[in-house]
């Protein structure tokens, strides 16, 4: 188990000298323990040399099936002190990137509360993009995902917590940005250039994208803001993230809401995997926020 540790140090460092520091060993120690790893596996783990270092196509097995037993291994130790009834150890939670924006955001109130009841446990957050947030928990890495899937994945359990308003902006030098009228729009908005999400199916999420031209798409919503704000671009923006550039007057809603959408909030965990009692609270704690938000009392 050491020598898997010192092994997913060296991996997540990209080397030997540079997880010195996190192993606090010298790289001669850091080498000798690899090549005692290896020896016992039987395999060739990484290439070390003038070249860098590199994982072989073992080593990336190895590596991956080393996270899943460190994390199988935590899951133990929680289900122990849960069934002791103690609220410990580590909580990992992804988000969508853009809820930072969010004062309705219930993850959180939901993080608030929970380090009020349980100032002892870990907390780690994540801030991806819906796609990423699906991998990290398919693969354990994060116990609950929160964000807007429109695909859900077989091996994943989604439950609604509520509804957020997107809509489509424009910025200053737009043409789109001046059109005072829904006649101006409509003649428009034919014209214009759509910046897609590249983590979503644009086509079913939103029609209005359907025919437009696009040579543009980003894999986080920041992107799609980037470009927006470059005038070249419309694109699809949650409000609350919006609202940061509609009140310097340097973007406007398309329309004036005409094409605005609502947006689905879904927790996401991982089926047939039975949530401990930390994981439990989370989650209820993550239904309690959304329930005063949107007033719907969501069942725990």
């Amino acid at each position: 188990m050491h020598l898997l540790y010192v092994f997913s140090a060296v991996v997540e460092a990209r080397g030997f000298s540079a997880a010195q520091i996190s192993l606090n060993v010298s790289a001669s120690t850091i080498s000798r323990q690899i090549s005692d790893l290896e020896t016992r596996l039987g395999m060739r783990l990484c290439q070390r040399g003038r070249k860098g270092f590199r994982l072989t196509d073992k080593g990336e097995i190895v590596y991956s099936a080393s996270q899943k037993l460190f994390a199988s291994l935590e899951h133990f130790g929680e289900v122990v002190d849960g069934t002791r009834g103690k609220l410990v150890g580590r909580l990992s939670v992804a988000a969508i990137d853009n809820w930072a924006f969010n004062d309705d955001a219930p993850i959180v109130g939901a993080l608030g509360e929970l380090t009020r009841i349980a100032p002892d446990v870990s907390v780690e957050v994540h801030s991806l993009a819906p796609d990423d947030i699906e991998i990290a928990v398919q693969d354990g890495q994060v116990s609950v995902g929160v964000g807007v899937f429109h695909k859900h994945k077989p091996g994943l359990i989604y439950e609604l917590l509520g509804t957020e308003k997107i809509g489509l902006y424009c910025a200053q030098g737009h043409p789109l940005y001046e059109a005072a009228t829904r006649a101006e729009v409509e003649r428009l908005l034919p014209e214009a250039n759509y910046c897609k999400r590249a983590y979503l199916n644009e086509d079913q999420v939103a029609p209005i994208s359907i025919g437009l031209r696009s040579n543009a798409s980003a894999h986080q919503i920041e992107g799609i803001a980037i470009l927006v704000l470059t005038g070249g671009y419309i694109g699809y923006l949650p409000e609350s993230f919006a609202n940061i550039w509609v009140r310097e007057g340097r973007m406007r809603s398309v329309g004036d809401g005409l094409y605005d959408l609502k947006s689905e909030i879904k927790l996401v965990r991982k089926r047939g995997e039975d949530p401990n009692l930390l994981g439990k609270t989370f989650i209820q704690l993550l239904k309690d926020a959304s329930s005063r938000v949107s007033g719907v009392k969501l069942i725990g």
